[in-house]
């Protein structure tokens, strides 16, 4: 019998205030060899996790007003005469208020729980033969606070009129239970094969039952100054808003599978396996999703001819196609769903149920992927150097969709619809530079070069994408459209600035020259100074209709590399990560450039300091300057538009290229000789120091170039808005064995 028991605990405190995360898991493994035939083994986990911090760009928030870390740029850290406000009205000021103000009335916090018990059996039924069966059992247990103060969007806009201004409270119960049994029965026929042949078969089922509720409660209109832990503890004291219980049919998955491994002289090697996979989530013939594939390799460094080649050690050619389900919506789109509402309009009789928002679709199936993959594995020079090359094509097909039905009294159904497809070569290489006793030197190198492309978009036309920081001013930023790749950002050409030449002047008026395109209807009525767009259609007015294709959020290749290094006891390892080529839509910078329409002054990037913008102000006298010419002169040594406009502008001056080139992780470490600590009763003793996000070497002008905040789609990557910063971390450690 053994067994072994593991407890960890971790405590962060992470970098922005109201944040943390706290984490206990617990480790139970016991293996029992019952007799030379059975062998049973038990396993059980536990983790218990708190995790605070909230209103950082969540996937389901309201408003990116509540976006907590852009008041900590955005908002005046003192009072300013004559340009801050005395007005506490928050929604006058666009909600830009006291960072510490918008961490106390943006928080969540969420504690979960998990419970999972794992068993086996393994039985050797005959020479060869061997039956496994494998138990599991798995509870959730989720609950999810998120308070909204005063100063939010969500408080001074979702509530009824009475409630509005005052603080909120959502929260949800969520409990999960998931059942999972596995049979496998693997035999070998190499009694009957002899020594030049090797065949392996697995046959199996497996059975996945899995059972989810949910209670969301959202209590609004608290006393004005109750905080977050006293609307948690006094929930009493609001008023309720709704409280749902979401009960959704149990979600079954029932599969057969089979393996079938042959080589032929550890020369020839093929591998085929079929799935069958029925799940609940489907009906009819649609439930049942066949999944083949196979594999096939050519060790050609076994071949006579390469037998002799003295730096060739292995060389091996293999090719696969294989075929993959994804069932990953919720259950029960196939049929109708009711909600708890009071309705009337079933001959009048008052009915206490509701069809949900949500259109059934009976005709739901399996999303397919289809892989293939062709690579090539090498090992030379006494497996000094080693590596591979492989080229696959990916294509996903009747991709599993929300797709919003408007005027059918629904707000969304999910489809079967289009069709995405990855193609790409990836490398990867491996020196042992140095191999020596008291010291090495190793190299390990990935590169990879990826194209996505969207084949087919189903029944639907080519559309826009909101990603909604700016709420609706912006409008479509990103493209989805057939033939092209996902993540292509939408906006206009800048075109600098409208200069004094650029208008004739007459009793204070100014006017636009003819063949100056006219951007009022973008950026607010013209003048020198103003934001310029190149007019792509040519009608001379800027309009929506000169918005294109102005980024890609795709890189042209990613990659990596790893130094590993050690000498008389000192270790040394660090770990390189890159992205080249890839566009990233900076919309703080757009906000940070832009003195909207606020009723608060909004802290500027200093892109937008004095001497580098427009201004209309003579700096020695502080009078407005009137004259074209003295204007004119006032502004020949600055570059930048002025930040005042009509709304947030969209154009290729806010996208920038994100590639970058950082040292992920650094160590480095010291083993003491075995001779100072072996009389100790220690046969190991190292100490180490590993930092992380240790630099990157970037030209995007934000604060990392590894960002993509807006997470609810994965049509809209590279988004960067109001991001959590990356820390820094550095960790001490030492590794002792008795």
């Amino acid at each position: 019998v053994n067994f072994n028991f593991n407890y960890a605990h971790y405590d962060e405190k992470t970098i922005m205030v109201g944040s943390d995360f706290k984490r206990d898991n617990l480790t139970f493994a016991l293996n029992n060899k019952a007799s030379e035939k059975i062998d049973l083994s038990f396993t059980f986990r536990y983790s218990n996790a708190t995790i605070n911090g909230g209103g950082n760009n969540e996937q389901n928030e309201v408003s990116s007003a509540d976006a907590r870390l852009r008041h900590s740029v955005g908002y005046s850290p003192i009072p300013l005469p004559g340009l801050t406000t005395t007005n506490t009205d928050e929604a006058l000021s666009s909600y830009l208020v006291n960072p510490f103000v918008a961490v106390a009335d943006n928080q969540r916090k969420q504690l979960r729980k998990r419970y999972n018990l794992l068993g086996s059996f393994a039985w050797k039924l005959i020479k060869n033969m061997e039956y496994k069966a494998e138990f599991g059992l798995g509870n959730s247990f989720d609950l999810d606070y998120r308070f909204y103060g005063r100063s939010t969007y969500y408080a001074n806009n979702r509530p009824a009129a009475e409630n509005q201004g005052l603080p909120a409270l959502v929260f949800a119960d969520r409990k999960r239970e998931e059942f999972r049994n596995a049979n496998t029965v693997n035999y070998d026929f190499k009694e009957f094969l002899g020594n030049d042949h090797s065949l392996k078969l697995l046959l199996g089922e497996e059975m996945i039952i899995s059972k989810d509720n949910e209670v969301f409660n959202e209590i609004q209109g608290f006393p004005k100054d109750f905080d977050f832990n006293t609307a948690k503890n006094l929930t009493t004291q609001g008023t309720p808003q709704t409280v749902d219980n979401y009960y959704r049919p149990n979600d079954k998955l029932l599969s057969f599978f089979g393996r079938l491994n042959y080589n032929y002289k550890d020369r020839y090697l093929l591998t085929a396996t079929y799935r069958a996979d029925g799940s609940s989530k489907f009906l009819g013939k649609n439930r049942w999703g066949y999944f083949p594939s196979a594999a096939i390799a050519w060790k050609v460094s076994e071949e006579d001819f390469l037998k002799d080649v003295a730096w060739l050690n292995t060389l091996k050619v293999r090719l696969s196609y294989g075929q993959a389900g994804n069932n990953n919506i919720p259950a029960g789109q196939t049929v109708q769903s009711f909600e708890s509402r009071t309705t009337t309009y079933i001959n009048g009789v008052t009915s206490y149920w509701a069809a949900s928002n949500t259109l059934a679709n009976p005709d739901l199936k399996w999303e397919t992927t289809v892989t293939q993959n062709l690579g090539l594995d090498f090992d030379l020079f006494n497996r000094r150097v080693s590596g591979s090359v492989e080229a696959y094509k990916n294509v996903t097909k009747d991709l599993l969709i929300n797709f919003p039905v408007p005027g059918t009294g629904y707000d969304t159904q999910y489809r079967n619809m289009g069709e995405t497809q990855n193609t790409g070569v990836e490398v990867s290489l491996n020196i042992s530079a140095i191999k020596e006793e008291d010291y090495s030197l190793d190299f390990s190198f990935n590169i990879g070069f990826n194209k996505n492309r969207i084949n087919s978009l189903g029944i639907m036309d080519d559309f826009g994408i909101n990603t909604n920081w700016a709420s609706t001013q912006i409008g479509n930023d990103y493209v989805v459209n057939v033939g092209q790749p996902i993540g292509l950002m939408y906006g206009y050409l800048s075109d600098g600035r409208y200069e004094v030449s650029d208008f004739t002047y007459d009793a204070g008026t100014y006017t636009l020259k003819d063949g100056i395109a006219d951007a009022s209807a973008v950026v607010g009525t013209v003048m020198p100074g103003m934001m310029k767009l190149k007019d792509i259609n040519g009608d001379g007015v800027i309009t929506v209709d000169d918005n294109t294709i102005i980024g890609n959020a795709n890189p042209k290749h990613t990659g990596g590399f790893i130094i590993n290094a050690n000498a008389y006891g000192f270790d040394l390892n660090a770990a390189f990560n890159w992205s080249v080529g890839n566009d990233i839509y900076n919309a703080n910078k757009i906000e940070f450039t832009t003195a909207n329409n606020n009723g608060q002054y909004r802290n500027l990037s200093t892109i937008m300091a004095d001497g580098n913008r427009w201004t209309n102000l003579d700096p020695a006298s502080g009078q407005l300057v009137t004259d074209p010419t003295q204007l004119q002169a006032l502004n020949s040594n600055t570059t930048m538009w002025s930040p005042y406009m009509s709304r947030f502008v969209f154009s290729d001056w806010a996208v920038e290229d994100g590639s970058f080139l950082r040292l992920n992780t650094l160590t480095l470490g010291y083993t003491v000789p075995e001779s100072l600590i072996s009389k100790m009763g220690v046969s190991k003793l190292r100490f180490y120091a590993t930092a992380s996000n240790v630099f990157v070497i970037t030209n995007y002008s934000g604060l990392d170039p590894e960002v993509s905040t807006r997470r609810k789609t994965p049509l809209t990557p590279g988004v960067d808005y109001s991001p959590f910063p990356r820390s820094r971390q550095v960790v001490f450690g030492l590794n002792l064995n008795f």
